[in-house]
């Protein structure tokens, strides 16, 4: 039981941390500042009527959106991670447009992209995001284990040593995945111009014909194989049994 309460603690903890950090990253992007205006004009009124002052507005939001995180984390199935999960990336959403090459949002709702986070800092936060997510949706399967487990009539210290051992397993891979996405992050720069100067000596047409060419023959297998796959049900006879005679004597 403290196993299972542990584990609700660290989801919890880590739920609160991630929606945390990107709602102070979401108060520091530039389509916040452009729709605070809005966004005061509909609570600005509720805030002076409860006797609060408009300059907490972003206070207000931040305390809102956590209280969301501590409902969802509550439920503690899969569907309410997942709408915690939505929630957080809805919130990262203007951040990732803020230092985005293509601002389509700005072709909509023009404003000026200027964001006071530090592109470290949206990188890091979307770490922790991805962080989140596998940590979470690893959790509540073995939450279930647990529960199948105890119904099968395991023992609870065997229980607990199994979910220790899942536990171990999910710190390594949240922590190789954040390795491996921190190393593609400051190693693309790199390899870029690496593989441009090898790129720059081939040829483009042999390039683009093989591959459109390993693209068609790709396309045309799976649709022969799609083929194969309807016509070999049609194809089986069912076998009819013949009725047997009876000799009349």
């Amino acid at each position: 039981m403290r196993t299972e309460t542990g584990i609700r603690t660290l989801e919890l903890g880590v739920a609160l941390a991630s929606t945390y950090m990107v709602a102070v990253t979401l108060i520091q992007t530039s389509l916040y500042g452009k729709l605070k205006p809005w966004i005061m004009k509909v609570l600005g009124p509720i805030l002076a009527m409860l006797g609060g002052d408009t300059a907490f507005l972003d206070l207000v939001i931040l305390g809102l959106v956590l209280a969301l995180c501590f409902t969802f984390w509550r439920r503690g199935d899969e569907a309410g991670f997942g709408r915690l999960f939505s929630l957080n990336m809805l919130m990262f959403f203007p951040a990732v447009i803020d230092f985005s090459m293509f601002n389509w949002v700005n072709l909509i709702f023009p404003y000026d992209p200027a964001p006071k986070a530090d592109i470290l800092w949206v990188f890091g936060v979307g770490l922790l995001l991805q962080a989140t997510y596998l940590f979470l949706r690893y959790t509540v399967r073995f939450r279930g284990i647990r529960h199948e487990l105890t119904e099968r009539g395991a023992e609870a210290a065997d229980v607990d040593e199994v979910s220790k051992g899942q536990m171990v397993y999910l710190a390594e891979l949240v922590a190789g995945t954040t390795l491996i996405s921190a190393g593609v992050y400051y190693g693309v720069p790199f390899l870029k111009d690496l593989l441009w100067a090898e790129a720059s000596g081939l040829p483009y047409p042999h390039m683009i014909i093989g591959v459109a060419c390993s693209f068609l023959i790709a396309a045309a297998l799976i649709l022969y194989l799609r083929s194969e796959r309807r016509k070999a049900p049609a194809d089986e006879k069912i076998p009819v049994e013949e009725p047997e005679s009876f000799a009349i004597s």
